[in-house]
């Protein structure tokens, strides 16, 4: 594994600073040189409205086949970075996620760690919320494989989740909360995914997330079926307008969050395995990022910005001795609020590829 430390510092000069600023790219270096180095790929997730600023660092952990590294996880996952509840629940998920004992890499593919408002400092470092990949044929294939089940899959959340969660959130998983979580399962029409399930304790209120994948003829019925209390029509709106041949395909991606019960938010997104077709298979997203500008959700200058970023390069630096070769993509996320309104996200890829050039 690539320290992340050194990718951050060889990636930063490609960061467009109409995204993300210098302070923020300075914060999030500093950040990653107190995690350990188990960490395979990244995202900096950034709005792309002119009025919000805020910029979040995601981290993901997938288990490498090698032995030595495994053991090497699991070394490092003894002592958190940082002594919040939310830093010690991270690292007890990881410590037990990369236990030679058991085999749970082959249920949970993988681990991301969050970081919010990466643009704003203060006196101790940010703490993570946790995402826990619960769909191991995931992003290997486009549909969830024949053998996965949503039911097996919720249950194997919870009971790799729950022996590490801290008591003063345990009621989330619980009564009302369990169920409601359970229902986003178990409810998925033929086709639907469910592929991250995360518990965002960094976050006041806590909330758990769903991240998944529905037929997009189902969509509306599938949030019927859950008594989604946000703005139907809006999000039906936004589908419709986005949800275009040239930006994505049958397949809609979506995040839910709860607080005890369904919250009025929702989200789609834009993942990389839309990108296939010849009509939508620019990596830059040219024609998304030209209707989330045309709908005021982008401004000109961003998405300008963004239009740069896909691509790869072997990257050194002075300062570090460290090269590598270093692929860079683009995703986006369209939230919708019941109160919040309309917004949009834009998520800046990169990690570091084995080449020979």
């Amino acid at each position: 594994m690539w320290p992340s430390h050194d990718i951050v510092e060889l990636i930063a000069p490609r960061i467009p600073s109409a995204c993300v600023g210098s302070a923020v790219i300075s914060h999030v270096g500093e950040l990653s040189a107190q995690l350990p180095d188990v960490f395979s790929s990244y995202y900096l997730e950034c709005r792309l409205s002119a009025e919000q600023e805020q910029v979040d660092f995601l981290a993901c952990m997938s288990m490498p086949r090698d032995e030595r590294h495994r053991r090497k996880m699991y070394a490092a996952s003894e002592r958190p970075p940082g002594d919040t509840p939310a830093w010690r629940f991270a690292w007890d998920v990881m410590h037990r996620w990369a236990s030679p004992d058991h085999d749970w890499p082959s249920r949970i593919p993988c681990l991301w760690l969050e970081f919010d408002h990466m643009n704003t400092r203060s006196t101790a470092w940010p703490s993570p919320s946790i995402w826990v990949g619960v769909d191991p044929g995931y992003p290997n294939a486009h549909i969830p494989s024949a053998s996965w089940d949503p039911r097996n899959a919720y249950e194997v959340f919870l009971d790799f989740i729950m022996p590490a969660v801290p008591p003063a959130v345990e009621g989330l998983l619980s009564g009302h909360g369990r169920r409601a979580m359970a229902a986003c399962f178990q409810r998925l029409p033929p086709g639907g995914r469910i592929i991250h399930a995360s518990l965002m304790l960094a976050r006041e209120p806590v909330a758990i997330k769903i991240y998944g994948a529905i037929p997009r003829a189902h969509l509306e019925g599938y949030l019927k079926d859950l008594a989604w209390p946000g703005p139907l029509e809006l999000l039906k709106q936004v589908e419709r307008t986005f949800y275009t041949p040239e930006t994505a395909d049958d397949t809609v991606y979506f995040d839910l969050a709860l607080h005890h019960s369904l919250l009025p938010y929702a989200a789609i997104a834009f993942s990389q395995l839309q990108l296939g077709e010849p009509a939508r298979s620019a990596p830059g997203r040219d024609a998304l990022l030209g209707l989330l500008e045309e709908h005021g959700l982008c401004t000109a200058e961003k998405r300008e910005a963004l239009l740069t970023w896909p691509g790869s390069a072997r990257e050194s630096r002075p300062s570090t001795s460290v090269q590598a070769r270093i692929a860079r993509w683009f995703d986006a996320k369209i939230t919708i609020h019941s109160e919040q309104g309309v917004g949009a996200k834009g998520y800046l890829g990169f990690a570091p590829i084995l080449s020979l050039f």
